[in-house]
């Protein structure tokens, strides 16, 4: 947990800064580290800047990319997973203004501005949002697991001889 980057995220949008890095999973926070996660050496390379969005209200985009290990939860073989989020989030000064924001628009990303704010938490936060709930190749090739379930009788089978009289 060395080296975390600390920045007034009003600060940092008025002035319109820039902070680029990268950044691998082991010095993240453990909360990050998914049992799906294989290895946590990965590399991932981030992005970060201020502005003011068209009703002036501040914002950090973040750019987060990159590649994990991810444990496909078929045939629990280790997977590629290209993680490549952009997200924009719009900084409130109180919880009530939030609330009313994001009330009117569903799509909106917004967050209460601290005096302090920690890059590595939004990045950690931005991981944990971007992760598939179950990771899958979109074609395993585990022979034993299509045998298994070649050989299975479907268990509703026992259903179809069921009629009502």
């Amino acid at each position: 947990m060395s080296n975390r980057i600390l920045i007034d995220p009003q600060a940092f949008a008025a002035d319109r800064e820039t902070l680029q890095g990268s950044v691998d999973l082991g010095s993240l926070d453990k909360r990050v580290w998914s049992h799906d996660i294989t290895d946590l050496s990965s590399v991932l390379h981030y992005s970060l800047s201020g502005g003011k969005d068209g009703w002036q209200r501040p914002f950090l985009a973040l750019s987060l990319s990159g590649s994990l290990k991810l444990r496909c939860q078929r045939c629990m073989q280790p997977m590629d997973y290209r993680l490549d989020e952009n997200v924009r989030i719009v900084l409130f000064s109180h919880e009530t203004e939030l609330d009313e924001a994001m009330a009117a628009d569903e799509t909106l990303e917004g967050m209460v501005a601290e005096a302090e704010t920690d890059v590595w938490s939004l990045l950690e936060d931005q991981i944990l949002m971007a992760l598939p709930f179950s990771p899958k190749h979109e074609h395993c090739t585990n022979a034993e697991l299509e045998t298994v379930n070649q050989n299975k009788p479907n268990p509703f089978s026992v259903l179809s001889g069921l009629s009502s009289d």
